[in-house]
């Protein structure tokens, strides 16, 4: 077999016999296994476990039609086609802390609310700048 970066002859390993060396680039590469001739079902499970981190074809049909169903639900959720139904407890829920939140605060309160100790607060404020800076530049 010849080195497929160079084209070098390849020479089997001393150590390890799995392994083809290449002198010229120093590269090893494994030893392609021998197949047998089988029928073409068990040639297309063979090439199927050939490689240990690809799952069967059933296996990935039925993880892609999973995952075409939850990214079709996660799209129809951000248009309003899907709603998640709410139940009574969640309701009851919600509603209480709404009816807690809303009694404690008081609209009218702000309405009510003079304007005259705002007025008077900064005005007191600006005296007392003013008297700190007279102390300072005396």
């Amino acid at each position: 077999m010849k080195c497929p970066i160079c084209g070098q002859e390849l020479k089997q390993g001393k150590k390890d016999p799995n392994y083809l060396l290449c002198y010229n680039c120093k590269k090893k590469f494994k030893v392609p296994q021998k197949t047998i001739e089988k029928n073409d079902d068990e040639d297309e499970d063979e090439e199927e476990q050939r490689y240990s981190n690809i799952p069967p074809k059933q296996v990935r049909k039925k993880r892609e039609e999973e995952m075409r169903r939850a990214y079709d639900e996660m799209l129809a959720v951000g248009d309003g086609k899907k709603k998640k139904k709410k139940t009574r407890r969640q309701e009851e829920i919600e509603d209480d802390y709404d009816d807690d939140y809303d009694d404690d605060y008081d609209y009218d309160d702000d309405e009510k609310m003079s304007k005259l100790p705002i007025i008077i607060l900064a005005v007191a404020i600006v005296i007392v700048a003013a008297l700190i800076v007279f102390v300072l530049l005396k």
